[in-house]
């Protein structure tokens, strides 16, 4: 065997010299043909994605806790109830111009008439104040260690009072009352502020404390056992309705658990009668009948939720417990005139609603058996996670292996491996040849532009935020938008100056792209199991573009992938999208700035430490000399 060995390690030039020429044909493949591979790879992972919302790649969903029983009790919302909230709304009608306290005193007051444990909050979060009214059944059965919430806010998210919504859930604090079959706790709340009231109740029910924010202490605040599962309850103005609404998306792209959604869709076919849907799109299969109409139905709701998704924005109030482990869900009820011949009220949304309660009532333990990680192309069927994660490991796959092309295949190598193959004279090269790689510029490259990032998010923080305002007032977001544009800007005409005033033969371009193409291969992989939707748009945005730009001594070339990375930066895509919906850009920015601090929303995190730090190396790379 060692003889066997010793004779191939001494073999002779012509076949060290083939042997060369072999790997010289690979590596010229491969650098010629990496770039257009991985652009298949990403068109094959987008073509996967468009086919996600047909039939065949989904599932339908099904209860996989058995104890919930949807749909398999006798409800008791009867003609009393609906006469109770029928009552109930005209009251609100005539109060819901009043001012927030006279409100809340009124649905306190309503609550203790009933015989729940009553209280109010009054809470100043980020200069948004206001009070919440909230009351607790503790219920005969119960050892006080877990329950439920059905929650309303005052404002529905059409801009119309929630005035059904909140009748309707006052309606029900009487059936609760009167039935003894409850073995949780059930916790009535009444909102206000939207986001910002949720999110207040939510910290002082847990315990958090933060100074100058909620008024009501902690440990004075009436409370009961773990929540399991939310309602929220959506039903604007004071007319009947067409189709009921799901809305599900939780802050950082965070899901219930699909059970608690299987249950209320199960509920509302079969108890409750009443046309269901995603969002709040109605589903019309007049206009486009058949297998089309369907899937074009079903990619408008993934897009919906991807949207929802991507910036970490709460689709509804619901979407805030998600954070604390809560399993919670808004239904909403959407106005239209498509089947005016099947409008519902009252009744069948308190057999919906006492229907789900019932079965939730049925919980032995926490949500666990079903998903947490999926996507609804329509409100019976999903996608679940080993189907629709694929596409975004083919895109990290794209950038990975042109990083590794560009990395061990470079052609100055290649040349020294010609040469010495010639020069040798029977010689043999050791099995395993080492070149240097100027590592050190990518590497200081990329550490500037991420403390770069560092500063752009230190300028999004709520203090640098709270002295803008004292300082410019109105002007404070403009004033921060502007600062992220000028550290970038300034970031890329300084270090892109200093690479072409040098010009070292250390700048190598070709190890700084692969750098950046595999630490946002890296990430790409890392974001789809946190966010899903996350992952795929950076990919739609990077993938492409990034492959394509590369050094050149052209001015108009370097131009022109310098206006593409500019329209790909935040800034870009944040013009490009308010001019696409027809939104000020400051409207988005400040929803943006309202998601992180006070729903904590990673999303400028993101974008200021992983995205805009590559997008400006990748700025820097157009003026490198070396390629």
């Amino acid at each position: 065997m060692l003889s066997r060995i010793k004779a191939k390690l001494s073999g002779k030039k012509k076949g060290l010299q083939f042997d060369i020429e072999k790997q010289q044909k690979i590596y010229t493949f491969l650098n010629k043909y990496a770039t257009p591979f991985g652009i298949l790879l990403f068109l094959i992972g987008t073509c996967w994605i468009l086919l996600l919302p047909y039939d065949g790649y989904s599932k339908r969903t099904y209860i996989s806790e058995n104890a919930l029983l949807p749909g398999q009790v006798n409800v008791y919302y009867g003609y009393n109830d609906i006469r109770a909230a029928e009552e109930y709304r005209d009251k609100l009608q005539s109060i819901q111009t009043l001012d927030i306290t006279e409100r809340s005193i009124f649905i306190q007051t309503e609550l203790r008439k009933v015989g729940f444990t009553a209280a109010t909050q009054l809470f100043d979060m980020d200069g948004l104040s206001g009070i919440n009214a909230f009351a607790i059944y503790r219920t005969p059965r119960s050892d006080g260690k877990e329950a439920l919430v059905l929650s309303a806010p005052w404002m529905s998210r059409t801009g119309d009072h929630n005035t059904n919504g909140i009748a309707a859930l006052l309606s029900l604090a009487k059936l609760f009352k009167r039935n003894v079959y409850w073995s949780k706790d059930i916790i009535l709340l009444v909102t206000d502020q939207g986001n910002v009231g949720t999110q207040a109740w939510l910290e002082a029910y847990h315990g958090i404390e933060k100074k100058g924010q909620a008024t009501l202490s902690s440990l004075s605040m009436p409370r009961s056992g773990a929540i399991q599962g939310v309602i929220n309850l959506d039903f604007p103005g004071v007319n009947d309705y067409e189709s009921l609404g799901l809305f599900f998306e939780g802050v950082n792209g965070q899901l219930p658990n699909l059970d608690l959604i299987n249950t209320i869709r199960v509920v509302a076919q079969n108890t409750a009668r009443i046309p269901i849907t995603l969002h709040d799109d109605i589903d019309i299969n007049n206009a486009e009948s058949g297998t089309m109409g369907s899937y074009w139905n079903s990619l408008k709701h993934v897009l919906k939720t991807m949207e929802y998704q991507v910036v970490g924005h709460p689709s509804s109030d619901a979407g805030q417990y998600l954070r604390y482990k809560i399993d919670a869900v808004t239904v909403h009820g959407i106005h239209g005139s498509n089947q005016l011949h099947a409008l519902f009220g009252f009744h069948r949304i308190g057999v919906l609603l006492e229907s789900t309660f019932r079965s939730l009532n049925n919980l032995l333990e926490h949500f666990h058996q079903s998903f947490f990680f999926y996507l609804l192309p329509n409100p019976s069927r999903y996608v679940s996670i080993g189907v629709y994660m694929p596409p975004v490991i083919l895109f990290a796959c794209s950038l990975i292996f042109q990083s590794l092309v560009l990395y061990y295949l470079d052609p100055k190598a290649l040349e020294v491996d010609r040469q010495e193959a010639s020069s040798r004279k029977g010689t043999i090269k050791p099995a395993y040849s080492v070149y240097k790689r100027p590592t050190i510029f990518p590497f200081l490259i990329l550490t500037i532009v991420h403390v770069a990032g560092m500063v752009m998010l230190y300028v999004m923080q709520p203090s640098t935020s709270l002295w803008l305002n004292k300082t410019f007032n109105d002007q404070a977001l403009k004033i921060q938008i502007g600062t992220l544009c000028g550290i970038s800007t300034v970031t890329i005409f300084a270090v892109s100056l200093w690479v072409t005033r040098t010009g070292s033969p250390s700048h190598d371009g070709r190890i700084l792209k692969s750098m950046c193409l595999a630490g946002s291969a890296m990430v790409l992989a890392t974001v789809s199991l946190l966010n899903f939707s996350l992952a795929v748009s950076t990919s739609m945005a990077i993938v492409v573009p990034y492959s394509l730009v590369r050094p050149t001594a052209s001015w108009f070339w370097r131009t022109l992938q310098c206006l593409l990375l500019s329209v790909l930066s935040p800034i870009g895509l944040v013009l490009l999208y308010s001019h696409l919906i027809g939104t000020d850009l400051i409207v988005i920015v400040s929803q943006l700035m309202f998601d992180y601090q006070v729903v904590q929303s990673w999303f400028i995190i993101f974008v200021c430490l992983v995205y805009w730090p590559t997008n400006m190396a990748m700025h820097i790379l157009v003026f490198t000399l070396n390629y």
